[in-house]
């Protein structure tokens, strides 16, 4: 037993050196490893929120939102000074409006634009991603709900997993930011500026969104919360069907069709355009269904600037 107990002893401390090996140095490569990355333009977003002057008009969402706005445009239109709070729907959908919820104030104009996944189910869809973020800056633990904890704990071994390779492949040489998706590609109001040209045939990625009743309720009431929340703050609140490829927003219809319905029937909630007015030619995409191109930002940002413009 003692001879057991002693291999055990050696066994357990090999593998707590490892790990205290492999903590040291991701803390000394912190900079190179986590914030390049794209989820570290979280920093300067919140930066840009804390600091940025009134009127602001603030878009929250996920990656359609960080690909799809030329918010430059539509501040030179509508005189607010723009703040592209948008980064990955993956992060969860309460997640994701706590981030601005607590600094709205009076005269903000909001426009929220969801992925329709967020209706498919609320919390994050992948984890790691939200660690990723948390790691960047420690400040937005704050802004995760009590019961994302179950998700994330079983989860939570593949950002760990993700930190021992980028230390395997920095300490190797062999480690590469992505072209696309890095910090320094987002401009200082929050735009990502890579999404040029149209490197991906969207034609033929297929729709695969599944919805409950459940789940667009569950959805539909968090929106509902933070709508009231943002209304009490003084903030005048607008919500955007999310650009959609037009083929996959044929392929998943039935679904869409369900969530709107659910949303027409929320009459608290002021919509600036229909789901069908928002599923756009394949030419206005980048890399996914969701992502713009530079033309379809700019062709976005002009519409939300046609419909805000007779509300303002």
């Amino acid at each position: 037993m003692n001879k057991f107990l002693l291999k055990l002893f050696k066994f357990a401390s090999l593998q707590f050196l490892i790990l205290a090996a492999i903590a040291f140095y991701y803390i000394q490569t912190h900079d190179q490893l986590a914030q390049k990355q794209y989820l570290a333009a979280t920093i300067d977003k919140h930066a840009l929120l804390k600091r940025q002057a009134q009127p602001r008009i603030i878009f929250v969402g996920g990656s359609n939102v960080a690909f799809g706005i030329n918010s430059n445009y539509i501040s030179s239109q509508l005189n607010h000074q723009p703040v592209n709070m948008g980064l990955h729907a993956a992060l969860g959908l309460e997640y994701t409006l706590n981030e601005v919820e607590q600094k709205l104030a009076s005269g903000d104009v909001v426009v929220v634009s969801l992925e329709y996944e967020n209706f498919s189910n609320h919390l994050p869809d992948i984890p790691e991603r939200l660690f990723n973020t948390i790691d960047n800056r420690f400040q937005n633990i704050k802004f995760v709900p009590y019961y994302y904890a179950p998700v994330m704990l079983d989860k939570g071994q593949l950002y760990l997993g993700g930190v021992i390779r980028n230390v395997i492949s920095t300490f190797t040489g062999t480690y590469e930011l992505d072209k696309t998706y890095k910090r320094v590609n987002f401009n200082p109001v929050g735009d990502m500026t890579a999404n040029t040209g149209t490197p991906r045939d969207i034609s033929k990625i297929k729709g695969t969104l599944e919805v409950t009743n459940s789940s667009i309720q569950t959805a539909l009431r968090i929106i509902q919360e933070f709508d009231q929340v943002a209304k009490d703050k003084g903030a005048q609140v607008y919500f955007s069907y999310p650009p959609l490829a037009e083929n996959v927003y044929k392929d998943n219809s039935e679904a869409i069709g369900e969530i709107s319905a659910a949303l027409k029937d929320s009459s608290e909630l002021d919509f600036i355009d229909t789901s069908k007015e928002m599923a756009l030619q394949v030419n206005y995409f980048f890399d996914s269904e969701y992502h713009l191109n530079q033309a379809g930002a700019l062709f976005r940002a002009k519409h939300i600037v046609n419909r805000l413009s007779k509300k303002l």
